[in-house]
């Protein structure tokens, strides 16, 4: 295992709050990742921010009759509250406004990108649209994917996750206006993507990522990359560095790989070291890249930023890893926070434990397809399975802890063949589920099945050996299943750190939970009595958080 890993989630951008769907994608997965890394020991940086440049800021603020920093400053505020309620811990959530490190480090990108040659200058058509005065792109305008035929804005399609020329967009329009766009040439920076097909080729041969990610970059390689112009003739965003188009703003997608190098610098300098060092660290041959975002943004971090990287350093680190996810839907359709079709984090963070909400969002993750929230599953897997199943058991093994050992881990004689089988089984469940938080196979929907197996084996556990009536055996027995109860401890860190660390407590041990092991806690250890971990939902739990 690498000793130290940077892990990314794609950074939110602040047009609105935060809902579910975005709770159960990239910033979910990137804390449970990095809390699965510490547990082995490992050290690391989760790495986020605001995604401040994208077109949805100027035109929700535009909407709104806002000023846009203003408005990204107050949503950047709620996101950061989300996150701290919902227990995710990024290192560092860098606001690129504020960042120094962002605007320098990002400039020097595009102009060492520049003066090696690797963009090209070219004269392309593009939309306009006169009644605005203004070229149209990404959130300026709605059309219909050509690839696919479903709604999309331009530059890209969230239904397919292909790219779009804009200008072969049908039947555009202006979301400002309702108008018809023209064509009308412009000059501009591209970078030619299709350079780096086989090194890109090689690069997925390299690194982990989901076979809906692997087929989509297979595909785009086949059928030829396109060119993809690296900035917009706009009055939102980074300057472009390069003279002749300053009025140019970056493409807010390709601003997103520097930025990911201040995120880092930012996140050394907020733990006491100097921010010049992030080039060594991001390519120290020990350190891990991780990176976390939706499928519908796939092309973007799996091509167009990994050869970006090649062009300004082929001697750069590029990610180990790739993890994306599907689309969290609301019934029918994807939560969305333009449409107001969407359950809140903060209102339903202010009702229900952090913990819970985890492992519901963990235990249904689209990983590898849609999947959907309803309330009737969200209560069945927080009421029957935490406050039922899982409280029984731990009801049930600290009450016997308190009355068969008086309140204490009791020293076992030699296990019976049963509590050896046991104490196997619970090693080959853990051995699943840390393979379960691995980048190359991770899965927050396999890692909560395995606890829930883990506590269902404790049960059946539990009721077979009641009938034992030696002392020695019976104590025996009741270490290996506290030992089941650490391993719980211990395994569900990462996705619920909360209710792990009162468990860790409950049963005597201090810190965190770390990863020595399957064992009981020491004999002797005092555990606490009465321990509570899951109650049920409120049974209008529903009416609370859906409030008008």
């Amino acid at each position: 295992m690498p000793s130290f890993t940077l892990v990314t989630a794609a950074p939110p951008t602040p047009n609105g709050d935060l809902h579910l769907g975005h709770l159960s994608g990239p910033y979910s997965g990137a804390d449970i990742r990095i809390r699965a890394h510490r547990l082995l020991g490992g050290e690391g940086l989760f790495l986020t921010g605001s995604d401040l440049h994208q077109s949805y800021v100027p035109t929700k603020a535009r909407r709104d009759g806002s000023d846009p920093l203003e408005m990204a400053e107050g949503f950047a505020d709620e996101i950061a509250r989300i996150f701290d309620s919902a227990g995710f811990a990024p290192d560092v959530y860098v606001r690129p406004w504020r960042s120094e490190l962002h605007t320098e480090l990002v400039g020097e990108f595009f102009a060492r990108l520049h003066a090696q040659g690797a963009l090209h200058v070219r004269t392309e058509q593009a939309l306009f649209c006169a009644d605005c005065d203004r070229y149209l792109f990404e959130a300026h305008l709605t059309g219909k994917c050509p690839h696919c035929g479903a709604g999309s804005d331009g530059n890209s399609c969230e239904n397919c996750a292909l790219p779009n020329r804009v200008t072969d967009l049908v039947a555009p329009v202006c979301n400002a206006c309702g108008g018809r766009p023209v064509e009308r040439a412009v000059e501009r920076l591209v970078f030619p993507l299709s350079e780096y097909a086989e090194r890109l080729r090689a690069f997925h041969a390299a690194t982990a990522m989901s076979p809906q990610l692997e087929a989509l970059c297979a595909d785009m390689i086949d059928q030829g990359l396109p060119d993809i112009p690296v900035g917009h003739p706009t009055d939102w965003g980074l300057p472009m560095p390069v003279p002749g188009f300053e009025d140019h703003r970056i493409y807010v997608w390709a601003e997103m790989m520097p930025g990911y190098f201040a995120e880092l610098a930012e996140a050394l300098r907020a733990t006491g070291r100097d921010p010049e060092e992030w080039r060594t660290v991001w390519n120290h041959p020990e350190t891990e890249i991780v990176q976390y975002f939706g499928f519908d943004n796939g092309y973007f971090h799996a091509l167009l930023q990994p050869a970006l990287l090649m062009a300004y350093d082929p001697d750069f680190q590029l990610p180990k890893a790739l993890v994306t996810n599907e689309f969290y839907q609301l019934g029918a359709s994807k939560f969305s926070t333009s449409r107001r079709h969407a359950i809140w984090a903060n209102d339903l963070l202010a009702a229900v434990p952090a913990s819970t909400a985890r492992f519901v969002l963990a235990h249904d993750r689209p990983e590898n397809e849609r999947t959907s929230f309803t309330w009737s599953r969200f209560h069945e897997l927080a009421d029957e399975e935490l406050a039922g199943r899982w409280q029984s058991w731990l009801t049930g093994l600290f009450s016997r802890l308190a009355t068969q050992a008086d309140g204490a881990i009791p020293a076992g004689t030699t296990p019976l063949p049963s509590q050896e089988r046991f104490l196997r089984l619970l090693e080959g469940i853990a051995e699943e589920c840390l393979a379960a938080y691995s980048p190359a196979a991770f899965s927050p929907r396999r890692a909560t099945r395995l606890l829930c197996e883990l506590v269902t084996c404790a049960q059946d556990f539990a009721a077979a050996q009641s009938r034992t009536r030696d002392a020695g055996r019976a104590a025996g027995a009741l270490a290996a299943e506290a030992a089941a109860a650490r391993l719980l401890a211990q395994l569900a860190h990462p996705v619920m750190p909360e209710f792990a660390e009162q468990l860790w407590t409950a049963l005597g041990e201090t810190g965190t939970p770390r990863w020595d092991g399957v064992r009981p806690p020491a004999a002797g250890q005092r555990v606490a009595t009465g321990a509570r971990f899951f109650e049920a939902l409120p049974a209008d739990l529903e009416e609370q958080v859906m409030k008008p």
